[in-house]
């Protein structure tokens, strides 16, 4: 589904601006500051999110004899439909109190609509090594001609459970370390295969297990 933007995106005066990818649906997501495109990344990673648009509605409200618009930050669907509006705010400036008045316009919106408003912050974005880990799985565990070498280590996987990677790369000395590493990390990105991504870097150290749901 093409995004949809309520606002204009034009040159931004102050921070960054820039486009994700979205690996679900192959779509270019835009983002506004980079604590939002690790959202966008965290969003992609979350098996309960199908889609996400970026800015997608204005909500328009009175405040003080005053009518502003509102520009939530994301709205994402889950594989059921179910809609959450996402407001997506640095802990600083969470409890700046321009930003209730915003909060409270986006909860009644979004009950008005049976939808979900929540915000978030880096700590639910970038908890421990997560981003940092989702980083190196999205630029190596998707690409292509490894078909065959994922097919091999669900196979393996499937007689060990679990161990090290470094022992189940013992058992892939054939396959150069750029294609072990691009299958194993499309596996644990993709969930087949799980391992510590928040507490811990990803290394031959890492410890990783089959998926109960895979089993």
């Amino acid at each position: 589904m093409q995004e949809v933007i309520a606002r204009k995106i034009g040159p931004k005066r102050k921070g960054f601006r820039g486009k994700e990818p979205f690996l679900k649906s192959g779509n270019m997501v835009h983002w506004d500051s980079y604590l939002e495109r690790d959202f966008i990344r965290l969003a992609d990673f979350d098996s309960e999110v199908e889609e996400i648009f970026f800015q997608p509605l204005c909500i328009k409200y009175t405040y003080l004899g005053r009518t502003y618009r509102y520009y939530p930050d994301f709205k994402i669907v889950s594989p059921e439909g179910k809609v959450t509006i996402v407001e997506v705010k640095p802990t600083k400036f969470l409890r700046h109190p321009k930003n209730f008045v915003k909060y409270e316009v986006g909860r009644l919106f979004c009950k008005e609509n049976g939808w979900t408003y929540l915000i978030t912050t880096e700590e639910q974005i970038r908890p421990g090594y997560l981003q940092e880990n989702l980083a190196v799985l999205r630029a190596l565990g998707f690409e292509d001609g490894i078909d065959h070498i994922i097919s091999s280590i669900q196979e393996k996987m499937k007689e060990k459970r679990q161990c090290y990677v470094f022992e189940l790369k013992e058992e892939f000395l054939e396959v150069s370390d750029h294609e072990f590493f691009a299958a194993l990390y499309r596996l644990i990105y993709l969930e087949d295969l799980m391992t510590d991504l928040i507490g811990s870097q990803l290394t031959d150290e890492s410890y990783v297990k089959i998926n109960k749901g895979e089993m």
